[in-house]
């Protein structure tokens, strides 16, 4: 556990509700304390998507079955919890996790305090969904999108080697589509020489290089924030897949799924709305139209 980097008792409880929500099947999710702090159990409440509100709202901790005092149910080598949505109380989340406890040694060799704990997923029900966003389904090509799936699935099931290989094909095969959604911003921002610089990177024949092209080309503009989403992609994309551990793999397949979703989702959306606005206001100064007319 020396390689993960410990973290604040602030900082626990998002680390455990990302477990909770988001950390695939049999995968370990590590935690390492500083010394002096207590070993937490997973967050009362959490925040979640439920599919009935078709909201964000807040989600607790309730007796996993009636008959049960507690809210955690032994059940093998870890225990059944359960989440239910406070807004509607229709939606549930039931997990099978365990715990194991990792402890410093002490100058006589026996065991210290706790340092650290390494959780792990054995069941969930619903199941983590394996169907992407739509704004992803819309932008990818039905080929792609299949791809894209089959990288959903590894992921959330710990598969690191098989997701990151699915989402790796997914760049290279979404190359054309990623260039061009952002030439396209730059051409609404009115960059034209930004725009040409990125669309030629198309005609770099090796993948890595249009991207490394394309990511160098992008202005201040299209770097939310000061970062630059195609560098991300780059980046993730050519460390490649051998040498790296199945664990390894599984972190960058997460990193590469987290930038290409939000890419699709974000930029389309944001230039859709920039047009929008734009149209607006082009009407409100046309003198020609009545004061109806300029009203979208």
């Amino acid at each position: 556990m020396s390689s993960v980097q410990p973290v604040t008792a602030e900082d626990i409880p998002k680390k455990l509700a990302e477990f909770v929500n988001t950390w695939p099947l049999y995968s370990p999710f590590v935690l390492r304390f500083f010394l002096g702090q207590s070993s937490p159990d997973l967050p009362q409440t959490i925040l979640r998507e439920c599919g009935h509100c078709e909201a964000t709202p807040t989600w607790q901790r309730v007796r996993p079955y009636s008959y049960v005092q507690t809210d955690k149910v032994n059940a093998g080598v870890g225990w059944i919890l359960a989440y239910q949505c406070t807004h509607c109380r229709k939606e549930e989340l039931r997990l099978w996790v365990n715990e194991s406890a990792s402890r410093a040694k002490n100058q006589d060799g026996t065991d210290g305090p706790i340092v650290g704990v390494t959780w792990r997923k054995f069941g969930q029900w619903p199941a983590q969904s394996i169907e992407p966003s739509r704004e992803v389904a819309k932008e990818l090509t039905a080929p792609v999108l299949d791809i894209f799936k089959k990288g959903l699935t590894s992921l959330s099931h710990g598969f690191g080697l098989g997701a990151l290989a699915y989402f790796r094909r997914v760049v290279e095969d979404a190359s054309a589509e990623l260039i061009n959604l952002f030439a396209e911003k730059a051409k609404a921002e009115g960059d034209e020489e930004a725009e040409k610089a990125i669309r030629a990177a198309m005609e770099t024949r090796r993948m890595e290089d249009r991207l490394k092209v394309a990511s160098e080309a992008l202005p201040a503009t299209l770097r939310p924030g000061g970062a630059n989403p195609l560098a991300v992609l780059y980046a993730h994309y050519s460390r490649g897949i051998h040498g790296l551990s199945d664990d390894e793999c599984l972190e960058v397949a997460r990193q590469l799924h987290f930038a290409l979703d939000y890419i699709f989702k974000n930029w389309r959306t944001q230039m859709e709305e920039a047009a929008k606005f734009r149209a607006t206001v082009k009407r409100w100064g046309d003198s020609t139209r009545t004061p109806s007319e300029r009203i979208p």
